[in-house]
């Protein structure tokens, strides 16, 4: 068998794990989330059983704000910054997580995993359990559950289509979506 030189090697490792940090930035072309430090200013945004309470918010090309996020009301929503078809498609990832169990209409789902106590012989319980929170990691979404207030800081580099929509089942559809007039 013939053997790689070690150059070979760890530039091919280098590449392999770079192409997917390429393949998908971290920003995008309709701006990116941002630290709270830069924003130049603060709107709070108000939700409540499939509604929020703008339903257009002006913004400048380059603006960074911070988007207080306040859920009046008795289901989980999100803030998702995106266009037509990212929002489509976030639709579809979100409807998979409710369809297995991840998020329920009031939260992340939370599951409990028994770990043996080794060396213990036969405990009562067999082990100890441990508490695992299901996670939403998307750069350009956070999730608010019912009677919560969260921030969320985003920098919006050009003008263009944007809006800011609910994706869980049925929120969009039944109206929760809303327009930045990007000027």
């Amino acid at each position: 068998m013939k053997r790689l030189p070690l150059k070979l090697l760890i530039s091919t490792l280098f590449i392999s794990t770079a192409i997917p940090a390429i393949a998908e930035p971290s920003g995008s072309d309709f701006g990116q989330q941002a630290k709270a430090t830069p924003a130049t200013r603060t709107i709070l945004v108000k939700m409540d059983d499939i509604n929020y309470s703008q339903k257009t918010i002006n913004v400048k090309p380059g603006e960074t704000v911070r988007f207080v996020l306040k859920n009046e009301g008795a289901l989980m929503h999100e803030f998702n910054i995106g266009q037509a078809a990212s929002q489509l498609a976030h639709q579809r990832k979100m409807a998979a997580l409710f369809k297995d169990g991840t998020l329920t209409p009031t939260g992340m789902a939370e599951s409990i995993v028994w770990h043996e106590r080794y060396g213990m012989g036969d405990s009562n319980p067999p082990g100890y359990p441990e508490v695992i929170k299901a996670k939403h990691e998307d750069a350009n979404a956070i999730l608010v559950e019912p009677g919560t207030t969260k921030e969320f800081v985003w920098t919006f580099p050009q003008a263009g289509a944007l809006n800011f929509a609910c994706t869980l089942p049925g929120h969009y559809q039944a109206g929760m979506v809303g327009d930045f007039a990007l000027r």
